[in-house]
């Protein structure tokens, strides 16, 4: 199955990029690249990857993702090598080299099957006390999430902590309770061969050795010090997704992802029947695609944004007798008034205003339209946390009350989002999310979320739900897939029959020419210059 790409790079630069990469790069200056990196290092991996047949499509994004452990994995094969999906430095440098395995031939490029005798089977080293790096940060992240390390994951020194995590992780599995955590054992943590890992017992908080903590223990607020502990290998939300079906042939690009050509018209591709649609100019990059899981009954849209700082999004507030913002129109209304070319539902404020309710801190396009936020921790619906993006072209979440209107002002910020939960910040998942007595979280509904992975580069993940062909996702489903995507801040907006993809005219989430569409207040997105 082809995993359908975001940003489309010209096959030209990304070959470009990998012979540069075979000249330029030895073992010592590559670094080790899994699910979840991303950058120009990972994209030349793809090019080089295509080159050797281990690609069938021609273009690609910059995101070390599912997909790319797969050909990753068919690489280790072809070489004989245990499959990791983890692309080290020395795999690196034998992808790069002229021992590299074709999937073509079978054979490198010299015709001979290559010596592999000084190729490590393992992309991990053994690690214990003293020990530091990134990938001691990754071991600490990754038990943190299956609950075994409860201090904060944010420093690459191996401590007291980590190698109790790490004890109380071999004592889960019967193992010698070393404290140290051998390549195999990493092996196994990241990449469990068993079909479950067993949960770990909860630390108790009043700092004994000993305890117990049941899963009725209901969290006293959604933020804690002993949040409800992640599932152990939470389920893969996209296994077996199925995106568009046809290749699409792009014109040139430059080596941002735009229009190479200064002189030519904006590209634009719409193709609803395969679930396809592009809106490429000399500064922004838009690509949705609708991707379907038939054995789960989901249907979900994926857009991936590049803009510069001359192309940021902007908010589109429904003008009327009222306020611009306090009026209510469908979006197909909003995007004729503005001209949009892409747009999203955002936090319907306006409704909140309406009804005389508590509206958050709210600034559109530089200016503060509300300054009321909850308090944090509060179990009020929504719970406006807040979805920063500032001029910088960044965004990032906080707590409802973190900062006032007039502080996001200084802070250079242009628009903010107050509704929640946060689904990802600085690169973690809330684990609340996965609290089951929550059913807000627990329930499949249609949903929309918005995250930044890096500044000017945007994700927007638009589930439907409440239909045949898609019952909706969960909190934590939505949390796991903006993270997968890259993500490292993302907030849940405002979901439900309120919840619109908006593309050149046509609400992509609804049937063509609807009349169902719910009236909204706002959208957020880019208008035709």
């Amino acid at each position: 199955m082809k995993y359908i790409p975001y940003c489309k790079i010209c096959i030209l630069l990304i070959c470009a990029l990998a012979v540069l990469a075979v000249s330029a790069l030895s073992e010592g200056e590559y670094r080790t690249l899994r699910s979840g990196s991303y950058g120009d290092d990972v994209l030349s991996l793809k090019g080089r990857l295509y080159e050797l047949g281990y690609f069938n499509g021609s273009t690609f994004n910059n995101r070390y993702t599912d997909d790319t452990v797969k050909r990753v994995k068919a690489f280790e094969a072809a070489c004989g090598l245990s499959q990791t999906g983890v692309a080290t430095p020395a795999l690196q440098s034998l992808l790069f080299s002229h021992d590299a395995v074709s999937n073509k031939s079978g054979k490198n490029e010299s015709g001979n099957v290559p010596s592999l005798t000084d190729m490590p089977d393992s992309p991990y080293r053994d690690l214990s006390l003293n020990s530091s790096g990134d990938d001691v940060l990754a071991l600490k992240q990754k038990l943190k999430q299956l609950g075994y390390f409860a201090a904060k994951a944010e420093t690459g020194d191996y401590n007291s902590a980590l190698a109790d995590a790490v004890s109380a992780y071999q004592r889960a599995f019967s193992l010698a309770e070393t404290g140290e955590a051998s390549a195999a054992l990493q092996q196994e943590i990241f990449y469990p061969t068993q079909t479950a890992v067993p949960a770990a017992t909860p630390r108790p908080t009043d700092g004994s050795a000993t305890g117990t903590q049941t899963a009725a223990t209901a969290l006293e607020s959604r933020y804690t010090s002993n949040p409800t502990q992640i599932p152990a290998n939470p389920g893969n939300p996209t296994s077996t997704p199925a995106g568009p079906a046809r290749e699409l042939t792009l014109p040139e690009l430059n080596m941002n992802g735009f229009l190479a050509d200064e002189s030519v018209s904006p590209y634009v591709y719409a193709d609803r029947d395969d679930g396809h649609w592009c809106y490429i100019s000399q500064n922004l990059f838009i690509e949705i695609v609708r991707m379907q899981n038939k054995r789960q009954n989901i249907t979900w849209f994926e857009t991936e944004v590049r803009c510069t700082p001359d192309s940021m999004p902007q908010a589109f507030l429904a003008k009327g007798s009222r306020e611009d913002g306090h009026n209510y129109l469908t979006p197909i209304k909003i995007g004729e008034q503005y001209d949009v070319i892409w747009g999203i539902s955002d936090d319907f404020y306006g409704f909140r205003w309406y009804n005389k309710l508590n509206q958050g801190v709210i600034i559109r396009n530089g200016e503060i339209k509300a300054n009321d936020p909850l308090p944090a921790n509060n179990k009020k619906w929504p719970y406006l946390e807040i979805l920063a993006l500032f001029s910088d072209g960044s965004m990032r979440v906080y707590e409802s009350d973190e900062h006032t209107a007039q502080e996001y002002i200084d802070m250079g910020v242009i628009n903010t989002f107050a509704f929640g939960p946060i689904l990802v910040r600085n690169g973690d998942i809330d684990e609340s999310l996965y609290d089951k007595t929550v059913l807000r979280y627990t329930d499949d509904e249609p949903r929309m979320a918005l995250g930044c992975i890096e500044p000017y580069h945007y994700i927007i993940v638009t589930a439907k739900g409440r239909t045949k062909d898609s019952e909706g996702v969960t909190m934590h489903w939505l949390a796991e897939r903006m993270k997968a995507l890259g993500c490292e801040n993302a907030l849940n907006l405002d979901g439900g029959n309120t919840v619109a993809l908006y593309f050149m005219g046509d609400v992509l989430n609804k049937v063509k020419n609807s009349t169902s569409y719910r009236y909204i207040s706002s959208m957020f997105g880019f208008s035709q210059p």
